[in-house]
């Protein structure tokens, strides 16, 4: 039901004339006429009994008075939800991310996001690879997705965020004799000097483990002891001995702190971290978050 009709219909209910209401609602007098004509041969009844220069409301319009009004108070009640959602006074974003990008970047950038718009939830999701946070973006789950620069859809729009680093994390204590500067942060090697070496990785397919695997193409590849999709487990099973990791450096930074031996691979391993969404316009909270991504891109 139109609701310029029906703000016709309530004019000319008040004001008990056709005239009178047109004035109200500042347009012509056939203009208004012709809305509550439209608007009574879409109910199939008269809503007013013309008698001369006034009118008379009729069962059917009376009936109708209450709805209408409600109906125009629920249009105004929606388009201020959409001007506070607008203004990030409110409303929601949902983000898909590997999980291997929560913690840094994603994290950051949401803290920032959240410091600058407090009204706005934000939705995060971690499906397992980048295929999982694509599908999730083509579907419409989320309006946003964080993931590496490999292989992505054409029809999605790209944003470059930064280069990670990944960083090779051993078990306390242990330290291959193939380390090319002592044992530190500083330290590197070659992966596939460490092809004797048990390593925990994540399944194929992961981001992670695509470049742990590329690390070792010119060679008969990694010696895997243990393969774990439970990203939080990766470090625990580090630090117990399972075996050596390749993880994004702000986990080995971590890793460092409980004891575990932190080396660059040489030459470096690193991914290209991009957000993605569907082509079109965005909602005003996941532009602002491209927008704070741009700015802070690492």
């Amino acid at each position: 039901m139109d609701v310029r009709r029906l703000e016709h219909f309530l004019a000319v209910a008040d004001h008990q004339g056709f005239t009178a209401a047109a004035r109200a609602v500042s347009v012509s007098q056939p203009a208004l006429s012709l809305a509550v004509k439209e608007l009574e041969t879409e109910l199939g009844t008269a809503l007013f009994h013309r008698l001369g220069r006034r009118v008379v409301v009729t069962p059917a319009g009376a009936a109708l008075i209450g709805p209408a009004r409600q109906a125009l108070r629920d249009v105004e009640t929606g388009r201020a939800a959409v001007a506070a959602v607008a203004g990030l006074e409110s409303g929601s974003l949902a983000i898909a991310s590997l999980p291997t990008l929560a913690a840094d970047p994603l994290a950051g950038i949401v803290g920032r996001f959240r410091g600058d718009h407090p009204a706005v939830t934000v939705d995060l999701a971690a499906p397992e690879d980048s295929a999982g946070v694509v599908a999730m973006v083509h579907d419409g789950r989320s309006e946003l997705g964080m993931t590496d620069s490999d292989r992505l859809p054409e029809d999605l729009v790209v944003h470059p965020i930064g280069e990670q680093a990944l960083l090779l994390v051993l078990p306390p204590g242990m330290v291959p004799s193939s380390l090319r500067s002592p044992a530190g942060v500083h330290a590197s090697v070659a992966l596939t000097a460490l092809v004797d070496l048990p390593f925990v990785a994540a399944p194929t397919g992961t981001s992670t483990r695509r470049l742990l695997d590329e690390g070792f193409a010119t060679g008969p590849g990694p010696r895997i002891a243990v393969v774990t999709a439970q990203r939080d487990a990766m470090l625990p099973l580090v630090l117990a001995g399972a075996g050596v990791a390749l993880v994004p450096e702000a986990t080995a930074m971590v890793a460092e702190l409980h004891g575990a031996t932190v080396v660059r691979p040489d030459p470096p391993v690193t991914r290209s971290i991009v957000l993605i969404h569907q082509r079109g316009q965005l909602a005003p909270a996941a532009r602002r978050f491209v927008e704070l991504a741009a700015v802070d891109a690492f």
